[in-house]
C-alpha cells in the first residue's frame, strides 16, 4: 500500500505528517461517515503548522469543513482560515468554467461560453467530465498554481473517488492526443509519482471497514497509481476503563455503570479487530494511526486543536505495543 522508506513500528503521526509536508498533493479517502473530512481538515492544520502553505479542497456539500476551522461557510473561492491554511469548495460547474478560462485565455468568454444553457447541457452528457474537472481543479493548483506548497484533496466516497481519480488515465487510454489528453497524461504522471502524492485512508476500528481498507489500498495503487502514506482508525472507544462488578439492577447508580461497561467493552473488542488487522493486513510500509471516538464530535477549531494534540502524541499501534 505504500512505498515509504520508514518501517512499520518506526513511525508516529508526528514523522506521518513530516512525510506528508513534504508531498505536493494527499488525497484523504474512506468510505462516507468515517471522519473524512475531519482527518483532512487535521491533515491542513498539522503541515500548515509545519510552514507550508495548504489548501484543503473538498467536494463535500456541508460546511463542516469551515466550522471546524472557525470559518462561518465554504465559498468556491479559496478562503484563508488560519496562518498558510486555507479552504474551498469544489464544484464541476465553477471547476469547468475555470479551466474554460484557462484554455480560451478569457474569463469573460468562458463563463459567456460554459454558462449558456445549451453549452451546459451538452457539457453535462460528456462522461466523467465533472469528476474529471474537480479532479483536475485541485490538480492544478496543488502542481501548477503556484499559491500552494501542498494540497488536501477531500474527495468522494471509496467507489466513487476511485472513478474520479480513473478518470485521467482513462482520457488517456481511449481519446485521440489533444490538450486534453496532454493535462491527462500530466495527471497520471504526478499521481504516479509516489514522492509528490499520497494517500490517506481513513475509517472505523471494525472487521470490515478495516478491510475494506486494505481493498482501497490496492485499488488507489493498481487503478491509479497512488501509493498510501498511512491508514488514521476513527472512533476508538476507550477500552482502559476499569471493569466494574456487576450490581442489582435496582441500585443507585447501576445503569450508569453498566452503561460505563458495555463502552469498555467496547472498546477492548475495537482494540482486539484493530490488533489482528495490523498483523494480518495492514501492510508493514503503511503506518496505522489511531483517533479516539468524541462523544461531542469536533464542531470548531478548538476540538480540532484538542483532537490534533492528542492525535499527535499517538504513536503507530503497533509501536504502542499492541
Amino acid at each position: 500500500m505504500s512505498d515509504g522508506a520508514a518501517g512499520h513500528a518506526e513511525r508516529t503521526a508526528v514523522g506521518v505528517f513530516d512525510e506528508l509536508a513534504r508531498r505536493t498533493f494527499v488525497v484523504v479517502s474512506g468510505k462516507g461517515g468515517v471522519g473524512r473530512t475531519t482527518v483532512a481538515a487535521l491533515c491542513g492544520l498539522a503541515l500548515a503548522d509545519r510552514g507550508r502553505r495548504v489548501l484543503v479542497a473538498t467536494t463535500g456539500h456541508d460546511d463542516r469543513l469551515a466550522w471546524m476551522l472557525g470559518a462561518d461557510s465554504l465559498s468556491e473561492v479559496p478562503t484563508p482560515v488560519e496562518g498558510g491554511l486555507s479552504i474551498v469548495r469544489l464544484s464541476a460547474p465553477a471547476c469547468i468554467r475555470e479551466y474554460g478560462a484557462l484554455v480560451l485565455r478569457s474569463s469573460r468568454l468562458s463563463t459567456a461560453v460554459f454558462d449558456n444553457r445549451i453549452v451546459s447541457r451538452l457539457m453535462r452528457a460528456i462522461p466523467g467530465l465533472d469528476d474529471f474537472s474537480l479532479v483536475g481543479k485541485a490538480w492544478h493548483d496543488a502542481f501548477r498554481g503556484g499559491d500552494y506548497d501542498t494540497v488536501i484533496f477531500d474527495g468522494p466516497a471509496t467507489g466513487h473517488l476511485l472513478y474520479t481519480l480513473g478518470v485521467p488515465r482513462a482520457i488517456r487510454q481511449t481519446i485521440a492526443p489533444g490538450p486534453l489528453t496532454r493535462e491527462a497524461e500530466l495527471m497520471c504522471q504526478h499521481f504516479e509519482d509516489r514522492t509528490r502524492t499520497a494517500a490517506l485512508l481513513v475509517g472505523l476500528p471494525e472487521r470490515w471497514p478495516l478491510t475494506e481498507l486494505d481493498e482501497l489500498g490496492v485499488a488507489l495503487g493498481d487503478q491509479v497509481g497512488i501509493g498510501v502514506a498511512a491508514v488514521v482508525v476513527n472512533g476508538l472507544w476507550p477500552s482502559d476503563v476499569a471493569r466494574v462488578p456487576t450490581l442489582d439492577p435496582d441500585a443507585p447508580g447501576a445503569a450508569v455503570l453498566e452503561a460505563v461497561a458495555g463502552l469498555a467493552a467496547t472498546g477492548r473488542r475495537h482494540d482486539r479487530e484493530l490488533a489482528a488487522w495490523v498483523q494480518g493486513h495492514a501492510t508493514p510500509r503503511a503506518a496505522t494511526l489511531t483517533l479516539p471516538w468524541r462523544f461531542d464530535g469536533v464542531e470548531d477549531r478548538r476540538a480540532l486543536r484538542e483532537l490534533l494534540a492528542g492525535f499527535a502524541a499517538v504513536r503507530t499501534y503497533a509501536e504502542a505495543g499492541t
